[in-house]
């Protein structure tokens, strides 16, 4: 009987209190310092900055991909340049992807919401650009099913294959072109990106030509494995500028530019923030750039204590600090330096690249794209901030470059996989290899489709028996503690957490 009217006054109680309180009651309950709602360009400016700060830096970057690609590698606690990877750090680049992508996911739905389609395009297309880079990096990852905790309490994702990952990306990259092409709002909307968009600054039409410049990198990376869809993609893309604009020179590019304190360029942070000094030039970079006389090494990288340009072996247990050649200064030593995400160079080479197929490019000429990365790349590394490089002497350097025999193109096309340097298939994946120094994850992505540049494994790898580096990165641990029977199944066949299946894309034959 007490029990019964213990609850009954409770249940009194409560009605009472509703009817008198809660008129006031989601102001009282909300707190202000942590909103459940934020701005469009407020989000959108988070994710981009997020994104350049940790998917570019030190620990996704400079310890494992770029070393795993010959052009940067760690001269101290060398650990991750042969293999010896943390399962935190895993842990933290896998939730970063999924945490942002969630953040974008409510961002097209809010701009969908809202009849603002120039808003939902770019948040569609930074969704994309992010979508493939996880999976490259991993391979099968949960997608179809991904970020559904919140909406329907799905927190056990199936992992897609990489091959239905891309399938799904080709269809949304059109359709962000679609939206990005005809900004539109509903009564009472502003489609407008706002401050936030600090790539583009608020312009539709570049983001429409980064959406396409995916498209194309998309449609290149699957050259080997369907052709015939890569050729139709590129084709499509080419053959319609009107419809499908890319990037027209490097003022189009898809980069960061950074503030300095307290959004310092991540390299920058790692060296003279963090006072670290564990990175210096991997030889693979250093030896290609000094046998082809090519100037731009002085901009990527500096001087040893001896006047020489030294590179570190990549995954050699036993660093070499005193002697090897660190990061030229303006990639390293400018707060304000940029991050780059898609460059203009990359865009040409894909272009000559698909040219010597013999696929149909349009307008352009595969000796002509060509010609045009190499002549962006030169114009990056002479106009930079803290360039060593005297801006008055380019035009005059490119020419005796493109002149050099290694260089020039002669004709002779050559095939996939067959690395003779003079054939021109294999130059343009040398130069587009160069071009886009910093940029580790799209380098191991290259390196991985291209077999360029064609490195053994690491000699101090923790894990003997393979001939090339790593196909793919480990899962998180927590994966299998969390989603035990699904990551268990995408992991099947994987070897030594780097090896095993290659990823769909990457159709090498003699590597394990």
């Amino acid at each position: 009987m007490k029990r019964i009217y213990i609850k009954t006054f409770a249940i009194l109680f409560t009605v009472l209190f509703a009817t008198s309180c809660t008129k006031n009651w989601e102001t009282m309950n909300t707190d202000p310092n942590n909103p459940k709602d934020a701005a469009y360009t407020n989000v959108l400016a988070h994710s981009i900055r997020y994104i350049g700060s940790v998917m570019f830096d030190d620990w996704q970057g400079m310890n494992n991909f770029c070393s795993y690609t010959g052009q940067i590698t760690k001269i101290q606690y060398t650990d991750e340049a042969h293999y010896q990877y943390r399962d935190n750090v895993v842990y933290n680049a896998w939730s970063d992807y999924y945490e942002t992508q969630l953040d974008l996911s409510k961002l097209i739905e809010k701009a969908k919401a809202a009849g603002n389609s120039g808003q939902e395009g770019a948040a569609l297309t930074w969704s994309v650009y992010l979508w493939q880079m996880a999976a490259d990096q991993w391979g099968n990852i949960p997608y179809s099913q991904a970020i559904q905790g919140e909406s329907k309490g799905n927190y056990t994702p199936v992992y897609d294959k990489p091959s239905a990952i891309y399938n799904s990306l080709f269809a949304k990259i059109e359709e962000a072109n679609d939206l990005l092409a005809h900004p539109k709002t509903v009564t009472g909307s502003t489609d407008q990106l706002g401050e936030g968009d600090i790539i583009y600054h608020g312009s539709f039409a570049e983001w429409q030509k980064f959406a396409n410049s995916i498209h194309l990198r998309l449609a290149m990376r699957i050259s080997n494995v369907d052709p015939a869809k890569a050729q139709a993609e590129v084709e499509k893309i080419l053959g319609d500028p009107s419809k499908y604009p890319i990037f027209e020179s490097r003022d189009d590019e898809a980069k960061l530019k950074w503030t300095g304190a307290p959004y310092y360029e991540p390299y920058y942070y790692n060296h003279y923030i963090r006072n670290r000094d564990d990175h210096g030039m991997a030889k693979t970079l250093i030896d290609t750039l000094l046998s082809f006389n090519d100037p731009r090494i002085a901009a990527f990288a500096k001087r040893n204590s001896a006047g020489l340009y030294v590179g570190q072996v990549e995954g050699s247990k036993s660093g070499d600090v005193r002697h090897t050649s660190r990061i030229g200064a303006m990639y390293r030593d400018d707060p304000k330096g940029y991050t780059y995400f898609l460059r203009y160079a990359e865009v040409q080479f894909n272009i000559a690249e698909a040219g010597l197929r013999g696929w149909n490019i349009g307008s352009y000429t595969a000796n002509g794209a060509y010609a045009a990365g190499i002549a962006a790349s030169f114009d990056e590394t002479y106009s930079g901030e803290l360039s060593p490089l005297d801006v008055k002497n380019e035009s005059a350097d490119l020419a005796a470059y493109m002149a050099n025999p290694k260089v020039a193109l002669t004709g002779v096309v050559g095939a996939p996989f067959n690395m003779d340097p003079s054939t021109d298939l294999v130059k343009v994946y040398i130069q587009k290899w160069i071009s886009m120094f910093k940029e580790g994850q799209e380098l191991w992505a290259l390196q991985r489709r291209t077999n360029y540049p064609p490195m053994a494994a690491a000699p101090g790898s923790n894990y003997p028996g393979h001939n090339v580096g790593p196909f793919r990165y480990p899962y998180p641990s927590t994966e299998f503690n969390l989603n035990g029977t699904n990551a268990t199944a995408a992991s099947a066949g994987i070897v030594d957490h780097f090896w095993g299946k290659q990823l769909f894309w990457d159709v090498r034959t003699g590597v394990h």
